[in-house]
């Protein structure tokens, strides 16, 4: 099975003759790391194509520097892209215990896995420097993100009645969901 191509760094009939080519994986792959203050416009643009309330690029800004907060990426790359951000998580620990701030896919990369990469990855930091819980909120009408929550083993434990207002309908419920990591 043919899992890479290799194929010519530039057009040209020099590249052909063996040299500067570059590998790009056929299948998919992807890698988490830390966000940087370069990634901050990526994920002002992701965040909006997201909620209907989107955080500003100088928001992420200063979430970023924030000592209390951590941001994880996930980069993807394959013929069409490399390194591209296509999700993030932002979580904000205080004692023992964490929230996430918020969680965003690129409308485009949704159904591929991303959003629990990304949380299996904040709970293993989170479990790592022996945090006890973690908390989010979700909008009781995200099926998507109600069940990927409680397959990961959140449970709720509480409601905000009307805390997600989106124009003119009516305000929907926050469901607080909670995972004990230790």
């Amino acid at each position: 099975m043919i899992t890479a191509a290799l194929l010519p760094a530039r057009c040209d009939p020099e590249a052909i003759k063996g040299e500067d080519w570059v590998i790009f994986p056929l299948k998919s792959t992807a890698h988490i790391t830390q966000a940087q203050l370069a990634d901050v416009p990526f994920l002002a643009d992701i965040h909006k194509k997201s909620f209907s309330r989107a955080w500003s690029a100088s928001e992420f800004q200063a979430l970023l520097g924030d000592d209390k907060v951590s941001c994880y990426v996930i980069r993807r790359s394959n013929l069409i892209m490399k390194d591209q951000i296509i999700g993030f998580v932002l979580v904000r620990a205080v004692l023992d215990e964490a929230e996430i701030l918020t969680i965003a896919v690129d409308p485009g990369q949704r159904k591929s896995g991303a959003g629990e990469q990304l949380m299996h990855e904040v709970m293993r930091q989170l479990y790592a420097d022996r945090l006890a819980k973690l908390f989010l909120e979700v909008d009781e009408t995200n099926q998507p993100a109600l069940l990927l929550y409680q397959k990961l083993g959140f449970e709720k434990v509480g409601e905000r009645k009307g805390y997600y207002a989106s124009g003119k309908e009516k305000a929907s419920t926050a469901w607080i969901m909670q995972i004990n990591l230790g």
